[in-house]
């Protein structure tokens, strides 16, 4: 980003390249739309090369990037008054949550990929229908991979604060998706 601020063009390209699908990625998440993940995108990488010149090395730059992704997210979602968010996946990748999620790979037999295919499903409603406090870092976290500490930052909120809500966030999503299921969806053998 400081080589785009002193007008290297290849750079910005390079930033392009390497962060297109996360941005597109985690909009997408945010908003369940494709096409306004995609803009959303656009939108990031355009106003991260406005900002290239004054751009200072403050926090690590995807940290940067995430905060301008999530931030336009909001203000769209505001702006459409559309409170709905999609999930494709939930993966739990966290040894110290308190709730657990194990979905299998998608190397099982064909009727438990079936199982799980439906059990993704559950999980999508149900995170769709948690607050968006508990929705964002939720995302941030179990579905882009980011730190705890990268989380915090990007939506402005201590780590404590984050490992709280992500947990709570993991134990609404368990919480509505058991009713529907039996002990061989989740953890089950």
């Amino acid at each position: 980003m400081l080589r785009t601020g002193q007008g290297d063009r290849g750079a910005f390209d390079e930033i392009v390249r390497r962060y297109t699908s996360r941005m597109v990625n985690v909009a997408y998440q945010m908003t369940g739309d494709r096409d306004l993940a995609e803009d959303v995108a656009q939108e990031t990488f355009y106003r991260a090369y406005r900002s290239a010149a004054s751009y200072k090395r403050i926090a690590k730059f995807s940290t940067w990037l995430y905060t301008i992704a999530i931030n336009l997210c909001r203000n769209e979602l505001r702006r459409r008054k559309h409170r709905f968010y999609s999930l494709e996946e939930m993966a739990e990748r966290d040894e110290e949550a308190s709730v657990r999620i194990d979905i299998e790979d998608e190397t099982a037999k064909p009727d438990r990929r079936v199982e799980q295919k439906e059990l993704g499903r559950l999980i999508m409603r149900a995170i769709d229908r948690l607050p968006e406090k508990f929705k964002q870092p939720l995302v941030l976290r179990d579905v882009e991979g980011l730190s705890y500490e990268e989380t915090g930052e990007i939506l402005n909120l201590p780590e404590g604060t984050v490992k709280s809500r992500i947990n709570r966030a993991r134990q609404r999503v368990k919480e509505m998706i058991e009713p529907y299921i039996d002990d061989s969806f989740i953890g089950g053998s």
